[in-house]
């Protein structure tokens, strides 16, 4: 029988698979590498992407609160604006309120009394000083006051004799002026509200 050595063939195919598996183990390796490059590569892209989103929205948010002063110190400069025209509608209506009132304090003072002073205190509250001839010159006075359209009698101050020169009686009256169409809105929108 002959005698045949299979060592040096199984030694042989041991060296070939070991061939083969650091073959295999460097090919996994650089698999795994390119994966792994690939991955990285895919979630820089995604980084990437993302900050120049958040690069944008940081631009078109400072360029709308821009805007939105803008939009702010316009609005506020259209309430300035707006309270102006007020003013001005006001004075155009209460300008020939003047000549009314004046007008309808002619027909309120009746013979017998002289008014020294005539003072307004604010848009409405009126002050008399004067004298009258008598008492009952007064009286009248607040009479056709109250009766006046334009013209409230409030209260009389102080009424003392003047002691110096015809006598008379010094007197100190108060009333406030009345606007027949804005008492009634004021008081309907009061009343509303």
């Amino acid at each position: 029988m002959a005698l045949i050595n299979l060592l040096d063939w199984r030694e042989e195919a041991r060296q070939q698979r070991q061939k083969e598996f650091f073959i295999t183990l460097a090919l996994m390796a650089i698999l795994a590498i390119g994966i792994m490059a690939l991955a990285y590569w895919f979630m820089e892209n995604k980084i990437e992407g993302q900050q120049e989103r958040n690069n944008y929205l940081t631009q078109e948010i400072t360029q709308l609160n821009r805007q939105i002063s803008e939009i702010e110190k316009i609005e506020s400069e259209l309430e300035e604006l707006k309270k102006q025209m007020d003013v001005i509608q006001d004075l155009q209506q209460s300008r020939p309120e003047v000549v009314r009132l004046f007008d309808e304090l002619v027909n309120s003072v009746p013979e017998g009394i002289h008014l020294n002073t005539f003072e307004r205190k604010n848009d409405k509250d009126l002050s008399f000083n004067g004298r009258g001839e008598t008492t009952t010159r007064i009286s009248e006075f607040m009479r056709k006051m109250e009766a006046a359209e334009r013209l409230e009698y409030k209260d009389i101050k102080d009424i003392e004799k003047d002691r110096q020169g015809i006598p008379a009686q010094i007197f100190t009256l108060d009333a406030m002026q009345v606007i027949p169409g804005k008492a009634t809105n004021e008081d309907s929108q009061g009343g509303a509200q």
